[in-house]
């Protein structure tokens, strides 16, 4: 059956416009957690593809003198620069022809344009929000966390391609690596349940208290919701959405695969962009708005507009400081 705009058929353009009982909008079938992309910091570029910042690489030593001895000018400055550049990003959409638009309109009918950009926009935050985390960084595409974390900035639950189970040594271990330290740990929703086990004192596990921000008794949270004072955040987007089922490939460089294995991970996360004199983390670049929309548009050709939506945006890693990852890490209960 022939497509009609952005809908896979014509029925589906009618059955958002059945008037005598149909709810107007549409149901949320396909819900995520855990996206951070209003969280992150935001640098706007104006005029410009990319930003270039330095970042110190070396501090002076200095040395010890004794009375009257002579003193030697040293040259030991030493700034690493980093180019971070947008990468464009989007989905674009033929509206139904007018005939359709004319023919499903009406009072009661559902605004078939306003559906297409509804929907549209939020399949591209789901799109944003994975990538946030598994962008290659390669062109085209956007950087993510594990793409910007080097070997140094991570600790591994497995060995070679094994995975394991998380211990309370290495995900502080990895924590302690976050400075001056981290806003959230981002994890997917299976570990977030081996971490809530600790609390609960199940599957052998020691009991590690985890109070509430601001608890001076000692009264549990109903779930665990911070580690080390830090917020955990559940991420739909770091295994398979439906089930939470594990499926990264423990890493056979500096981070995993996103899929292809049985594995997952905990990502310590400070948030920060490029300031003088500050300690650098992770944010986001964009252009404008997150999400620029042109259109709709009439087409050569066709009796249908068509629209555009468009993001330019990176993620960017001011200073190496700024993220930590754990990786390997196996549905299993976490050990000491």
């Amino acid at each position: 059956m022939a497509e009609v705009g952005a809908f896979l058929s014509l029925a589906e353009a009618q059955i958002m416009t059945r008037t005598e009982d149909l709810i107007a909008g549409i149901v949320k079938e396909l819900p995520r957690e855990g996206s951070i992309i209003d969280r992150l910091p935001v640098k706007t570029l104006s005029g410009a593809r990319q930003i270039a910042y330095n970042r110190q690489a070396a501090l002076p030593g200095g040395s010890f003198h004794a009375i009257a001895d002579t003193w030697t000018p040293t040259q030991d400055l030493d700034f690493t620069q980093i180019n971070v550049s947008l990468v464009t990003f989007g989905d674009e959409k033929d509206y139904p022809d007018n005939q359709v638009r004319a023919s499903y309109s009406g009072a009661g009918a559902n605004d078939l344009d306003a559906i297409v950009m509804q929907q549209t926009i939020e399949g591209l935050r789901n799109k944003i929000d994975n990538k946030l985390v598994y962008g290659s960084g390669t062109a085209p595409e956007m950087s993510g966390l594990y793409s910007l974390a080097t070997s140094n900035m991570t600790q591994n639950a497995g060995s070679g391609s094994t995975g394991a189970a998380a211990t309370v040594t290495l995900l502080n271990r990895m924590m302690d690596m976050v400075r001056p330290k981290a806003d959230i740990l981002l994890a997917p929703f299976r570990l977030h349940q081996r971490l809530d086990q600790l609390q609960q004192g199940v599957n052998a596990a020691p009991l590690v208290y985890m109070p509430v921000p601001g608890d001076k008794g000692l009264r549990l949270a109903p779930m665990a919701a911070f580690y080390h004072g830090v917020e955990i955040v559940r991420s739909d987007y770091m295994a398979t959405a439906e089930t939470g089922v594990l499926q990264e490939t423990i890493a056979s460089g500096t981070y995993s695969a996103e899929t292809g294995g049985s594995s997952g991970s905990f990502v310590g996360i400070h948030f920060g962009i490029p300031e003088n004199g500050q300690v650098g983390g992770v944010g986001l670049l964009i252009a404008g708005t997150l999400f620029d929309v042109e259109g709709p548009h009439p087409q050569k050709g066709k009796d249908a507009p068509w629209m555009r939506i468009t993001c330019y945006l990176n993620l960017m890693l001011a200073g190496t400081r700024g993220l930590g990852i754990l990786d390997g890490c196996t549905d299993a209960a976490i050990t000491a």
